[in-house]
């Protein structure tokens, strides 16, 4: 179908629908049709976990109660006879282990539903994760409330600056963790951000959007002075700021789900997180329905990390009605997965690192030129051992010229594990720090949303070349969204191409840098294709729409409002930039 045809598509498919979930209809461009959100099981038995020992409001540890009552749970359910495990309303003390990463791995759960009953499970390690999952399948977890103490973050006020050593006094708010607390000694990530004294959670107006430091001393009782490695970075202050500092570690999210299928979270509210709130790893369906990432009452800050990672799953999220705001890295994550090449046999055969499957269709990426090589379907795949598999393709790939472990070499991207088919409807993202959506992948529909105040852009589509990341956005709906006040943080307003949504294909600037980091470069390879902008209304600073190294973008009925207090200070700029693009129909 050519591209004026899928339009025609859109304006009388879409334009009529409401905002309820049930009432959508799936798009033709979906390449792989996916199940409407699991919402409900037919529940033919009850527990709960009172009855193993699980006992709100008495301050004991409930780990090992509530690890009983699942495994009753999983040993009892079948898809004939579903199981709803019940939490009685109250709080649920976790203690959970330092060796491990989350509070409960949970394996092989199947026809759950976990019903928390307005429950608030609050973990007691700031270094843990909740809920680990792994080959799970049609469970639900709803309304319960998760929350940390001690908090893996903390908060204060700039009360003293000294830009000739580079240092910042911080006096911590009454009842929030100590610099000194083992958790910022121990943690992999601790960095801070710079806020708005008017608004909790959105940055500083352009300030970077993270500030590094070099340990720190308390110089009086809750006020410690730390330690900047540079000068920018103490200019960028002023006294009276409010600032948070976190103690991150990757990994740790609220929710993990590795292999699973048919997985629902919610009406779920989480207060912060360690690393991020939801992540999926070789997924099929999974959704987070009516769900909040919030700041609770007094706080200035939410989740350490991105809202919702989800790398290399067959079927993308469904997330719908949610709230998003305080978090301090993307609200969304969504990226083909990568394959390391180790060997080329010959055009059509080839050693990767870890699993391929026979109708696999993968893209070969060159990072040094930021081109596609080819494109090719796996049609046999052989466990060599060691996570080595030999790969027969359906056509000869030439030009692999440099193989082998690292970003710098020719790799593949796994486009049938691409977190397609996601579905992002009816939600608010505000008060953040970077991107709204950092999208990698395709087939997807992104509508009726509100971005607010995000410090860059609200929608990024990009390939993290130098992450050894990718790879390019294609075949996505963009409609009836909001975006307002998004991009103002030190690293948008200085980019050339700092917008609310922007499009740019990459390559490594200096692949034979010594450093651990190449930079990037723009490509040539018009690789981000297939995106529909319809009816959204643009509130922007700086521009609104950036668009680079694409091909088929299409662009009607959307508004555009230059915001009247953009902290951009440059050259006046147009609302639009357009570069390096083909088949671009612009109808505004």
């Amino acid at each position: 179908m050519n591209m004026r045809r899928w339009i025609v598509v859109f304006l009388i498919g879409w334009g009529g629908l409401g905002y309820a979930q049930q009432n959508f209809v799936q798009p033709d461009f979906f390449r792989t049709k996916r199940q409407a959100p699991l919402l409900d099981l037919p529940i033919k038995t009850q527990i709960s976990v009172a009855d193993f020992g699980a006992i709100p409001d008495d301050g004991k540890d409930d780990i090992g109660a509530i690890d009983r009552a699942i495994s009753k749970a999983i040993a009892k359910a079948s898809e004939d006879r579903p199981v709803e495990l019940i939490f009685e309303k109250g709080i649920y003390d976790l203690f959970a282990r330092d060796e491990v990463s989350h509070a409960f791995e949970i394996r092989e759960m199947k026809y759950v539903v976990v019903n928390g009953n307005g429950a608030e499970l609050v973990i007691h390690n700031p270094q843990s994760g909740f809920v680990k999952l792994l080959n799970c399948k049609n469970i639900i977890f709803k309304d319960m409330v998760v929350d940390y103490d001690p908090l893996p973050f903390t908060q204060g006020i700039v009360v003293a600056l000294d830009t000739i050593n580079y240092t910042f006094d911080l006096k911590i708010d009454e009842g929030f963790p100590l610099l000194s607390d083992k958790q910022f000694e121990i943690s992999p990530e601790v960095w801070g951000v710079v806020l708005d004294k008017n608004t909790p959670g959105k940055l500083k107006d352009g300030v970077p959007s993270l500030f590094p430091d070099r340990g720190w001393k308390e110089v009086s009782p809750g006020v410690f002075r730390v330690q900047h490695p540079a000068k920018r970075y103490t200019l960028d202050m002023d006294i009276g700021d409010p600032y948070v500092q976190i103690a991150r570690r990757n990994g740790r999210t609220i929710f993990t789900s590795y292999s699973g299928e048919n997985v629902t979270y919610l009406n779920i509210t989480s207060y912060t997180s360690p690393s991020g709130s939801y992540s999926a790893f070789n997924h099929k369906e999974w959704n987070v329905i009516g769900c909040k990432i919030l700041m609770r009452e007094g706080r200035q800050h939410s989740a350490n990390a991105d809202c919702i990672h989800v790398s290399g799953s067959y079927i993308g999220p469904w997330v719908e009605n949610v709230l998003f705001e305080g978090y301090t890295d993307d609200a969304f994550n969504l990226k083909s997965q990568h394959r390391t090449i180790l060997k080329v046999i010959s055009p059509t055969d080839i050693v990767v690192k870890y699993d391929l499957k026979t109708g696999d269709i993968l893209r070969f990426f060159n990072p040094r030129k930021g081109i596609l090589i080819g494109e090719a379907m796996v049609m046999q795949a052989s466990h060599l051992g060691q996570n080595e598999y030999q790969v027969s393709l359906s056509q000869p790939i030439e030009g692999l010229d440099r193989v082998g472990e690292g970003k710098r070499n020719d790799g593949a991207y796994v486009d049938t594990r691409a977190c397609e088919s996601f579905v992002i409807r009816n939600s608010t993202f505000r008060n953040a720090r970077r991107y709204g959506l950092n999208l990698q992948n395709g087939y997807g529909v992104i509508e009726n949303n509100i971005f607010e105040n995000l410090s860059q852009s609200a929608i990024n589509f990009g390939n993290g070349v130098d992450w050894g990341e990718g790879l390019a956005a294609h075949h996505i709906l963009i409609q009836n969204n909001i975006f307002k006040n998004c991009g103002y943080d030190d690293t948008y307003l200085k980019e050339y191409n700092g917008a609310a949504v922007r499009m740019k294909m990459n390559k490594l600037k200096n692949p034979e840098s010594k450093s651990r980091w190449c930079g990037v470069a723009t490509a040539d390879w018009q690789g981000i294709n297939n995106i529909w902008i319809l009816n959204n209304t643009f509130m922007y600073n700086k521009m609104a729409m950036s668009i680079e190294c694409s091909e088929n973008i299409f662009l009607q009925g959307n508004r555009y409002i230059h915001n009247h207090a953009d902290p951009y200070r440059g050259e006046e700029l147009d609302k639009l930039f357009l570069d390096n693009n083909s088949g671009l129909i612009n109808k505004d």
